[in-house]
Formats: C-alpha cells, sequence, structure tokens
C-alpha cells in the first residue's frame, strides 16, 4: 500500500491523531448488536490514539519500501557532498559555490528515488548578485550510478550523466562547443568542460528549461567522432527569468513528482512573486534515478545555494557498477537491469563491457557479483569490473657507439617495445677508445 499525500501531510503536523471510527467498525458493531441486542446498550465506544508514523513505518515493512524525509537535520545522512559544496546544518543552506572563479560544487542521494511513489523537494535557490555571474543551478535525475557526477561550465552538472533528465536555472549564455578531447566521454574529469565539449544554450540567460542527455556521437574539434552523453535543452520547455531574480536573496523552489502520472513539475517563485512552472512527462525506462543537485563558476562568478525544506521519497533497491582500469579511473558506463522492478527481493543484471584499447582481466576487489538478488532498500554496494590497458606497438631505440667526428666504431644496438615499456642501452669498452659523453637519454620509456 502506498503512502497518501493526506497521511503523510497528516504525519508531518501531528504524529498522533485522534481517529474517529470508521465506517468499517461501525458496521461490525451492527452486526454484532443484531446477534446480541444487549451488547449494543452495554457498548462504550471511546476515541483511540492512533500514530499515522507507525502505520506508514508497518506498511513499508510489508511491501519492503522505505518512506524516506529528508530535513536539515538529517541531511548528510542521506547526501553526499563535493566538490566546493559545503552544509551548514543549523539553516539547511548547501552552499554549492562560493563568490569564487572556477567551482564546482554538488550534492548526491546516497540511494535512488522510487519512480512508481510520489515525491516532492521542497526548499529555495540563490542564484546570487550578480546578473553578469555564472553559471546557475541544476538538477538531474539519471539512471547512472548515485556516485556518478555531471560535467560542470556550460554543461551545469547535467552533461556527462547517463540517460539524464534534469532542470536548469541557467545564468550565463553558452554557446556550442566541441569537444577539446578525443577521450570518451567516461573518462574525462567532471571539472574539464573545455575536453568534454557541451551544447548551446535555447535562449538568451537567464532562463529555466528541462534537459536531457543522450548517447551521442560528436564531433571533436580535430574531427574525430566521440562519445558524449550530450545534454541538450527540451524543446519547447524554456521560460526566461528576470535579471532581478539574480538578487543575493532566496527564491522557493519546488520538485514534485506524481507516481501515478509519471510527471515532474518544478515551480519557482521570482522577485515580483510570479510563480513560473513547468512540467515534464518521465519515461517507463526511469524505475529507479539517481538524483543530484550541482552548480559550477567560471571566468564569471557568483555566489550559489539552495537551502533545504525538505525532501520526501521512497527508497529503490539498486546497486551501482562501474568500469576501471587497474588504477580505478573511470574507463566505461552502463546502465543496471532491474527485470522484476528496483525491489526487495528483485533481482539485478550488469554486463560486462567491450571497451576499445583495454582487456577485462577481473572483478574488484570486494565487488558484488555481476547479478544477484536486491536484499534492502537503498544501496545494496557496487559492481566493479577491472580491466588492463592494451599495449600499444611503439617504436625503435637505437644505441649508436662513435668517435668524435661521428664515425661508427662499434655495432649499433636496437630495443624494440610497445608504449610505455622501458628500455635501457649500455656504454661499451671499445679497444683504442676512452668514453667521452653521452647525447640522448641512455634509459626511458
Amino acid at each position: 500500500a502506498a503512502t497518501s499525500t493526506a497521511a503523510t501531510a497528516a504525519s508531518s503536523s501531528s504524529d498522533t491523531k485522534s481517529v474517529v471510527p470508521s465506517t468499517a467498525t461501525t458496521a461490525v458493531s451492527s452486526t454484532s448488536d443484531t446477534k446480541n441486542p444487549a451488547s449494543s446498550t452495554n457498548t462504550t465506544r471511546q476515541a483511540v490514539q492512533v500514530s499515522y508514523k507507525d502505520i506508514i513505518n508497518k506498511l513499508d515493512a510489508a511491501t519492503g519500501t522505505a518512506s524516506t524525509e529528508v530535513t536539515k537535520d538529517n541531511f548528510l545522512q542521506y547526501f553526499d557532498l563535493n566538490g566546493s559544496a559545503t552544509y551548514d546544518q543549523s539553516t539547511g543552506i548547501v552552499t554549492l559555490t562560493p563568490d569564487d572563479n572556477n567551482q564546482v560544487g554538488n550534492f548526491a542521494l546516497k540511494s535512488k528515488i522510487d519512480t512508481n511513489s510520489s515525491f516532492t523537494l521542497t526548499g529555495q535557490v540563490n542564484l546570487g548578485s550578480d546578473p553578469n555571474g555564472a553559471d546557475g543551478i541544476s538538477f538531474a535525475f539519471h539512471n547512472g550510478n548515485t556516485t556518478d557526477l555531471g560535467n560542470s561550465g556550460g554543461n551545469l552538472g547535467i552533461g556527462g550523466l547517463l540517460d539524464a533528465l534534469g532542470f536548469k536555472l541557467d545564468t550565463w549564455g553558452n554557446g556550442y562547443r566541441a569537444p577539446s578531447s578525443d577521450k570518451d566521454g567516461s573518462q574525462i574529469d567532471p571539472t574539464n568542460s573545455n575536453d568534454f565539449g557541451w551544447n548551446g544554450d535555447s535562449m538568451s540567460a537567464p532562463y529555466g528549461t528541462f534537459v536531457t542527455t543522450s548517447d551521442e556521437q560528436i564531433k571533436s574539434q580535430d574531427g574525430t567522432s566521440v562519445q558524449r552523453w550530450w545534454a541538450k535543452d527540451v524543446a519547447g520547455s524554456a521560460q526566461s527569468l528576470s535579471e532581478s531574480d539574480i538578487d543575493g536573496q532566496f527564491h522557493d523552489f519546488i520538485v514534485h513528482y506524481d507516481g501515478t502520472t509519471r510527471t515532474i513539475t518544478v515551480s519557482y517563485t521570482q522577485t515580483d512573486g510570479t510563480v513560473l512552472t513547468w512540467s515534464q512527462q518521465v519515461a517507463d525506462s526511469y524505475q529507479a534515478i539517481a538524483f543530484i543537485v550541482s552548480a559550477s563558476t567560471g571566468g564569471a562568478k557568483n555566489l550559489q545555494q539552495f537551502k533545504l525544506t525538505s525532501f520526501e521519497f521512497t527508497q529503490a533497491a539498486t546497486v551501482n557498477v562501474k568500469y576501471v582500469d587497474t588504477d580505478g579511473n573511470q574507463i566505461g558506463q552502463s546502465e543496471v537491469s532491474y527485470p522484476n522492478g528496483a525491489a526487495v527481493n528483485g533481482t539485478y543484471s550488469t554486463t560486462q563491457l567491450d571497451i576499445p584499447g583495454y582487456t577485462f582481466i577481473k572483478m574488484g576487489d570486494g565487488s558484488l557479483s555481476a547479478s544477484g538478488t536486491l536484499t534492502q532498500a537503498g544501496d545494496n554496494g557496487t559492481v566493479t569490473y577491472v580491466y588492463t590497458k592494451d599495449p600499444v606497438a611503439g617504436g625503435n631505440v637505437t644505441a649508436k657507439y662513435v668517435d668524435e667526428n661521428g664515425n661508427p666504431i662499434a655495432d649499433n644496438v636496437v630495443s624494440s617495445g610497445n608504449v610505455g615499456d622501458p628500455y635501457s642501452t649500455t656504454q661499451k669498452d671499445v679497444p683504442g677508445y676512452t668514453f667521452k659523453e653521452v647525447q640522448g637519454n641512455p634509459t626511458g620509456s
């Protein structure tokens, strides 16, 4: 049984309510009176004290779900801070970026959200006090790992997230930028927006819009096709904000998701009191979603903050999956499959990827099995695939032995190997000659 909105609202205002006897209770009493009329005369009805939270907890235990309310007091129990983000528990304020250049900050939910149930995030945003500042604040739901971070800069923390549905309050105009790097998108540092590249804005900043990512082949600056989870504004969803909203003040901000209609609605209150709303359907493919809130600065800057009032959601039962090299660096991305749903006692399945330039060698230390059963709501652990980098054919290193005029006095020695292999040369004793000096590196790789 799902927790109703009414029950949730009641529990937030008072843990204990006096409950009037229900119709079902009256019907039972009536049946009993028919069998034994005398009993109705002696029946004394009493108000019963019932804890709604106790009822909800029992329903959650019976169904294997976990209805959770996050407040400023337990925020750090449910969220991780990354980069420049700091948290003040006394106020519930997360400072995503200080008013400094080249900052990236975010907070990420430690468990995934069950999209079969409704959830609501209530709080306020401060976009900074400089109308010419950057870059804005984003909210992203995605199908990747709970530990994944989106790319910064023009991507505003959404680009690079696997199959993401996000929303951004964008305060800095960005044109299209082709990637500087030919690496796979998963292998690029989240703070390096130039290497990742970004799509152009759909309207002049400041504005708010939904954003999605899709797996695309993007032309890099040298013309090479590279993989990116490329972020694009959802067509027709952009609405202008007023520069007066960038006033250093907190503005009401609510994200509500209806698990029945699978509709997500965002509302933002402007300085003049106007409430802007955006709505978007959520595809059935989103069954368990990770959640992250991000902000970044660059050459322009702003103090950017989010103030939490409450966050009510139902935890899904999920695992993370990582693909790393022998040094622990991420080299690939993939989704986890939940054939029976992301719920307790359901199953999960992961896939070993074919990653160009790498060969799979083992499962990581402490890794979960590639597939298995979900035993608890929330994060059940991580499946880790470890790969070794394939050797790349290198060239030759030739050691020459010559006199002062460059004439050969001994046979050359040639060493061959792969890129990264070490090489070493040896000083020879040549009859009739004395060693004077070496030109070049006698050892290296």
